[in-house]
Protein backbone atom coordinates (compact mmCIF):
# COMPACT_ATOMS: atom_id res chain seq x y z
CA UNK A 1 0.00 0.00 0.00
CA UNK A 2 1.87 3.30 -0.52
CA UNK A 3 1.02 6.61 0.75
CA UNK A 4 -1.29 7.88 -1.59
CA UNK A 5 -3.70 5.12 -1.43
CA UNK A 6 -3.31 5.22 2.26
CA UNK A 7 -4.66 8.64 2.81
CA UNK A 8 -7.52 7.61 0.59
CA UNK A 9 -8.49 4.77 2.26
CA UNK A 10 -8.49 6.93 5.00
CA UNK A 11 -10.66 9.69 3.30
CA UNK A 12 -13.19 6.86 3.11
CA UNK A 13 -13.88 5.20 6.39
CA UNK A 14 -13.97 8.49 7.47
CA UNK A 15 -16.93 9.18 4.77
CA UNK A 16 -18.80 5.60 5.66
CA UNK A 17 -18.14 6.17 9.61
CA UNK A 18 -19.72 9.66 9.65
CA UNK A 19 -23.08 7.86 7.47
CA UNK A 20 -23.52 5.32 9.66
CA UNK A 21 -23.63 7.58 12.61
CA UNK A 22 -25.99 9.51 10.99
CA UNK A 23 -28.27 6.33 10.28
CA UNK A 24 -27.93 4.23 13.75
CA UNK A 25 -28.87 7.55 15.24
CA UNK A 26 -32.46 7.10 13.66
CA UNK A 27 -32.81 3.36 15.25
CA UNK A 28 -35.54 3.08 17.83
CA UNK A 29 -37.77 6.27 16.25
CA UNK A 30 -41.45 5.27 14.67
CA UNK A 31 -42.72 6.37 11.16
CA UNK A 32 -44.78 9.07 12.49
CA UNK A 33 -41.38 10.68 14.10
CA UNK A 34 -40.03 10.23 11.13
CA UNK A 35 -42.21 11.59 8.85
CA UNK A 36 -44.61 13.69 10.56
CA UNK A 37 -42.85 15.71 13.64
CA UNK A 38 -40.88 19.20 13.01
CA UNK A 39 -37.73 18.36 13.16
CA UNK A 40 -35.35 21.62 11.69
CA UNK A 41 -37.18 24.26 10.19
CA UNK A 42 -40.12 22.50 9.40
CA UNK A 43 -38.71 19.59 7.92
CA UNK A 44 -38.88 16.21 9.03
CA UNK A 45 -36.40 13.43 9.41
CA UNK A 46 -37.44 12.33 6.25
CA UNK A 47 -37.20 16.04 4.09
CA UNK A 48 -33.47 15.70 6.23
CA UNK A 49 -32.46 12.42 4.32
CA UNK A 50 -33.77 13.10 1.00
CA UNK A 51 -31.83 16.52 1.16
CA UNK A 52 -28.62 14.56 2.81
CA UNK A 53 -29.40 12.16 -0.54
CA UNK A 54 -29.68 15.03 -3.09
CA UNK A 55 -26.12 16.79 -2.30
CA UNK A 56 -24.81 13.27 -2.60
CA UNK A 57 -25.94 13.26 -6.13
CA UNK A 58 -25.25 16.96 -6.93
CA UNK A 59 -21.31 16.30 -5.28
CA UNK A 60 -21.06 13.47 -7.92
CA UNK A 61 -22.10 15.47 -10.29
CA UNK A 62 -19.50 18.41 -9.97
CA UNK A 63 -16.67 15.75 -9.32
CA UNK A 64 -17.52 14.42 -12.89
CA UNK A 65 -17.75 17.71 -13.85
CA UNK A 66 -14.17 18.44 -13.15
CA UNK A 67 -12.99 15.39 -14.08
CA UNK A 68 -13.65 16.02 -17.72
CA UNK A 69 -12.83 19.59 -17.33
CA UNK A 70 -15.03 21.83 -16.66
CA UNK A 71 -15.81 23.99 -13.71
CA UNK A 72 -18.54 22.72 -11.18
CA UNK A 73 -21.99 24.38 -11.51
CA UNK A 74 -22.99 27.24 -9.93
CA UNK A 75 -26.30 26.46 -7.07
CA UNK A 76 -29.02 28.00 -4.83
CA UNK A 77 -28.31 26.14 -1.92
CA UNK A 78 -32.13 27.47 -0.61
CA UNK A 79 -33.84 26.97 -3.62
CA UNK A 80 -32.43 23.15 -4.10
CA UNK A 81 -33.16 22.67 -0.94
CA UNK A 82 -36.43 24.01 -1.15
CA UNK A 83 -37.38 22.49 -4.44
CA UNK A 84 -35.66 18.54 -2.99
CA UNK A 85 -38.11 18.80 0.33
CA UNK A 86 -40.91 19.63 -2.04
CA UNK A 87 -40.38 16.74 -4.08
CA UNK A 88 -39.90 14.07 -1.34
CA UNK A 89 -43.45 14.95 0.16
CA UNK A 90 -44.87 12.98 -2.06
CA UNK A 91 -42.21 10.15 -1.67
CA UNK A 92 -42.62 7.45 1.10
CA UNK A 93 -39.89 6.87 3.47
CA UNK A 94 -38.88 3.88 1.83
CA UNK A 95 -38.44 5.73 -1.03
CA UNK A 96 -36.55 7.97 0.00
CA UNK A 97 -34.63 5.75 2.55
CA UNK A 98 -33.83 3.43 -0.54
CA UNK A 99 -32.50 6.97 -2.80
CA UNK A 100 -30.25 8.01 0.06
CA UNK A 101 -28.46 4.06 -0.02
CA UNK A 102 -28.56 4.54 -3.83
CA UNK A 103 -26.92 7.87 -4.08
CA UNK A 104 -24.04 6.96 -1.52
CA UNK A 105 -23.70 3.62 -3.24
CA UNK A 106 -23.20 5.20 -6.95
CA UNK A 107 -20.79 8.00 -6.00
CA UNK A 108 -19.03 5.24 -3.58
CA UNK A 109 -18.22 3.38 -6.70
CA UNK A 110 -17.08 6.35 -9.06
CA UNK A 111 -14.98 7.52 -6.46
CA UNK A 112 -13.15 3.88 -6.09
CA UNK A 113 -12.87 4.21 -10.22
CA UNK A 114 -10.28 6.99 -10.21
CA UNK A 115 -6.49 6.85 -10.53
CA UNK A 116 -5.31 8.18 -7.19
CA UNK A 117 -3.55 10.95 -9.77
CA UNK A 118 -7.24 12.17 -10.73
CA UNK A 119 -7.97 11.56 -7.10
CA UNK A 120 -5.58 13.91 -5.62
CA UNK A 121 -4.89 16.50 -8.41
CA UNK A 122 -5.01 20.28 -7.33
CA UNK A 123 -8.73 21.58 -8.32
CA UNK A 124 -8.13 25.62 -7.29
CA UNK A 125 -11.21 27.79 -8.09
CA UNK A 126 -12.59 31.37 -7.53
CA UNK A 127 -14.76 30.14 -4.89
CA UNK A 128 -13.00 27.74 -3.16
CA UNK A 129 -10.66 24.64 -3.04
CA UNK A 130 -12.26 21.83 -5.32
CA UNK A 131 -9.94 19.03 -4.42
CA UNK A 132 -11.66 15.57 -4.20
CA UNK A 133 -10.47 14.94 -0.65
CA UNK A 134 -12.13 18.43 0.38
CA UNK A 135 -15.12 17.34 -1.08
CA UNK A 136 -15.17 14.05 0.65
CA UNK A 137 -14.45 15.72 3.97
CA UNK A 138 -17.82 18.66 3.04
CA UNK A 139 -19.96 15.48 2.64
CA UNK A 140 -18.87 14.00 5.56
CA UNK A 141 -19.23 17.12 7.93
CA UNK A 142 -22.38 17.40 6.31
CA UNK A 143 -23.82 13.91 7.69
CA UNK A 144 -21.94 14.61 11.32
CA UNK A 145 -23.83 18.39 11.29
CA UNK A 146 -27.41 16.48 10.66
CA UNK A 147 -26.70 13.47 12.95
CA UNK A 148 -25.69 15.95 15.66
CA UNK A 149 -29.01 17.97 15.27
CA UNK A 150 -31.09 14.67 15.21
CA UNK A 151 -29.50 13.64 18.04
CA UNK A 152 -30.48 16.80 20.25
CA UNK A 153 -34.16 16.75 18.59
CA UNK A 154 -34.41 13.26 20.01
CA UNK A 155 -33.30 14.53 23.39
CA UNK A 156 -35.40 17.62 23.46
CA UNK A 157 -38.61 15.66 22.26
CA UNK A 158 -37.96 12.50 24.80
CA UNK A 159 -38.32 10.53 21.94
CA UNK A 160 -38.64 6.91 23.04
CA UNK A 161 -36.58 3.82 21.29
CA UNK A 162 -38.75 1.55 19.94
CA UNK A 163 -39.66 -0.49 16.65
CA UNK A 164 -38.92 1.96 14.05
CA UNK A 165 -39.60 1.09 10.51
CA UNK A 166 -37.39 -2.24 8.60
CA UNK A 167 -36.11 0.28 6.13
CA UNK A 168 -34.08 2.75 8.27
CA UNK A 169 -33.23 -0.55 9.95
CA UNK A 170 -31.46 -2.31 6.92
CA UNK A 171 -29.89 1.21 6.07
CA UNK A 172 -28.36 1.50 9.70
CA UNK A 173 -27.52 -2.12 9.27
CA UNK A 174 -25.45 -1.74 5.67
CA UNK A 175 -23.92 1.81 6.69
CA UNK A 176 -22.53 0.10 9.23
CA UNK A 177 -21.44 -2.79 7.98
CA UNK A 178 -20.02 -0.69 4.81
CA UNK A 179 -18.43 1.56 8.10
CA UNK A 180 -16.16 -1.65 9.19
CA UNK A 181 -15.73 -2.71 5.43
CA UNK A 182 -14.38 0.64 4.76
CA UNK A 183 -12.06 0.29 8.09
CA UNK A 184 -10.81 -2.99 7.65
CA UNK A 185 -9.39 -1.75 4.30
CA UNK A 186 -6.82 -0.13 6.48
CA UNK A 187 -5.06 -3.09 7.68
CA UNK A 188 -2.86 -4.10 4.43
CA UNK A 189 -3.48 -7.14 2.96
CA UNK A 190 -0.28 -8.89 4.31
CA UNK A 191 -1.29 -8.17 8.05
CA UNK A 192 -4.67 -9.51 7.90
CA UNK A 193 -3.29 -12.06 9.72
CA UNK A 194 -0.28 -11.17 11.57
CA UNK A 195 -0.89 -7.74 12.41
CA UNK A 196 -2.85 -7.45 16.04
CA UNK A 197 -5.55 -4.65 15.53
CA UNK A 198 -7.72 -5.61 18.88
CA UNK A 199 -5.75 -6.75 21.83
CA UNK A 200 -3.74 -9.80 20.73
CA UNK A 201 -6.49 -10.40 17.54
CA UNK A 202 -5.48 -9.69 13.89
CA UNK A 203 -7.90 -8.69 11.20
CA UNK A 204 -8.69 -12.26 10.41
CA UNK A 205 -9.73 -12.57 13.92
CA UNK A 206 -11.88 -9.69 14.17
CA UNK A 207 -13.63 -10.52 11.43
CA UNK A 208 -14.09 -13.99 12.06
CA UNK A 209 -16.01 -13.40 15.71
CA UNK A 210 -17.90 -11.01 13.62
CA UNK A 211 -19.09 -14.10 11.61
CA UNK A 212 -19.51 -15.80 14.41
CA UNK A 213 -21.69 -13.73 16.38
CA UNK A 214 -23.61 -12.99 12.96
CA UNK A 215 -24.51 -16.85 12.82
CA UNK A 216 -25.61 -16.39 16.19
CA UNK A 217 -28.21 -13.84 15.24
CA UNK A 218 -28.85 -15.52 12.16
CA UNK A 219 -30.37 -18.80 14.10
CA UNK A 220 -32.14 -16.61 16.16
CA UNK A 221 -33.76 -14.32 13.89
CA UNK A 222 -34.42 -17.56 12.06
CA UNK A 223 -36.38 -18.91 15.06
CA UNK A 224 -38.48 -15.08 15.46
CA UNK A 225 -39.40 -15.11 11.71
CA UNK A 226 -41.22 -18.06 12.38
CA UNK A 227 -42.80 -16.63 15.27
CA UNK A 228 -41.33 -19.33 17.42
CA UNK A 229 -39.14 -19.05 21.01
CA UNK A 230 -35.79 -18.61 20.72
CA UNK A 231 -33.46 -21.92 21.05
CA UNK A 232 -29.94 -20.54 21.42
CA UNK A 233 -27.25 -21.44 24.19
CA UNK A 234 -27.20 -19.32 26.86
CA UNK A 235 -23.68 -17.85 26.77
CA UNK A 236 -23.08 -17.35 30.51
CA UNK A 237 -18.94 -16.48 29.52
CA UNK A 238 -18.95 -14.28 26.64
CA UNK A 239 -14.66 -14.29 27.08
CA UNK A 240 -14.40 -17.52 26.89
CA UNK A 241 -17.15 -18.37 24.13
CA UNK A 242 -15.01 -16.10 21.84
CA UNK A 243 -11.49 -16.88 22.71
CA UNK A 244 -13.33 -20.76 21.88
CA UNK A 245 -14.36 -19.71 18.43
CA UNK A 246 -11.10 -17.15 17.53
CA UNK A 247 -9.22 -20.74 18.32
CA UNK A 248 -11.26 -22.70 16.23
CA UNK A 249 -10.51 -19.98 13.16
CA UNK A 250 -6.82 -19.99 13.93
CA UNK A 251 -5.51 -21.86 11.00
CA UNK A 252 -8.54 -21.01 8.55
CA UNK A 253 -7.22 -18.89 5.66
CA UNK A 254 -8.40 -15.57 5.41
CA UNK A 255 -10.50 -16.62 1.98
CA UNK A 256 -12.96 -18.41 4.16
CA UNK A 257 -13.34 -15.94 6.92
CA UNK A 258 -14.17 -13.55 4.26
CA UNK A 259 -16.57 -15.97 2.69
CA UNK A 260 -18.60 -16.45 5.93
CA UNK A 261 -18.52 -12.59 7.14
CA UNK A 262 -20.24 -12.19 3.72
CA UNK A 263 -22.45 -15.16 3.58
CA UNK A 264 -24.07 -14.79 7.94
CA UNK A 265 -24.48 -11.64 6.96
CA UNK A 266 -26.31 -12.08 3.52
CA UNK A 267 -28.43 -15.08 5.62
CA UNK A 268 -29.40 -11.87 8.05
CA UNK A 269 -30.38 -9.52 5.64
CA UNK A 270 -32.75 -12.08 3.84
CA UNK A 271 -34.46 -13.03 6.79
CA UNK A 272 -35.03 -9.53 7.88
CA UNK A 273 -36.69 -8.54 4.41
CA UNK A 274 -38.86 -11.39 4.43
CA UNK A 275 -40.19 -9.45 8.38
CA UNK A 276 -42.98 -6.99 8.23
CA UNK A 277 -43.24 -4.58 11.02
CA UNK A 278 -46.04 -7.21 12.94
CA UNK A 279 -42.89 -9.49 12.80
CA UNK A 280 -40.42 -7.11 14.23
CA UNK A 281 -42.90 -6.01 16.65
CA UNK A 282 -43.38 -9.73 18.53
CA UNK A 283 -41.55 -9.80 22.44
CA UNK A 284 -39.68 -12.69 22.64
CA UNK A 285 -37.40 -13.93 25.72
CA UNK A 286 -34.00 -13.44 24.67
CA UNK A 287 -31.66 -16.20 25.62
CA UNK A 288 -29.38 -14.15 27.93
CA UNK A 289 -31.46 -11.24 29.25
CA UNK A 290 -34.86 -9.91 29.20
CA UNK A 291 -37.40 -9.88 26.64
CA UNK A 292 -36.90 -7.70 23.27
CA UNK A 293 -38.16 -7.44 19.89
CA UNK A 294 -36.44 -8.92 16.67
CA UNK A 295 -35.93 -5.08 15.84
CA UNK A 296 -33.60 -4.86 18.98
CA UNK A 297 -32.32 -8.06 18.37
CA UNK A 298 -31.08 -7.19 14.69
CA UNK A 299 -29.98 -3.35 16.27
CA UNK A 300 -27.20 -5.25 18.57
CA UNK A 301 -25.61 -6.40 15.14
CA UNK A 302 -25.63 -2.47 14.23
CA UNK A 303 -23.73 -1.64 17.07
CA UNK A 304 -21.34 -4.69 16.81
CA UNK A 305 -20.01 -3.72 13.29
CA UNK A 306 -19.86 0.01 14.54
CA UNK A 307 -17.74 -0.75 17.72
CA UNK A 308 -15.30 -2.76 15.60
CA UNK A 309 -15.10 -0.45 13.00
CA UNK A 310 -13.86 2.02 15.58
CA UNK A 311 -11.28 0.27 17.10
CA UNK A 312 -9.73 -0.54 13.68
CA UNK A 313 -10.03 3.04 13.14
CA UNK A 314 -8.17 3.59 16.50
CA UNK A 315 -5.17 1.37 15.66
CA UNK A 316 -4.32 1.49 11.55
Amino acid sequence: MNLVTEERLHLLARLAAERSELLAGLLGLDGKALTEEPFLEGWTVKDALAHIAAWDRWEQRQMARMVAGAAPEDVAVDAFNAAVVNAAAGRSLWEVVAELQDARAAWLAWLRELPDEVFFADRPSDDGDWAFPNCLEVQWQHDAEHAVQIAAWRQARGLASGVGPQCVLLAALGAAREELLAASALVPDQDRASRPVCGVWTLKDVLGHQADWERVGVEGLRSMARGEPLEIEHIADIEAWNRRHAEARRDQPWDAVWADLHETREALVAILEGMDQTDLSRSYRFPWGPEGTPYQWVSVFVSHDREHAQGLREVV
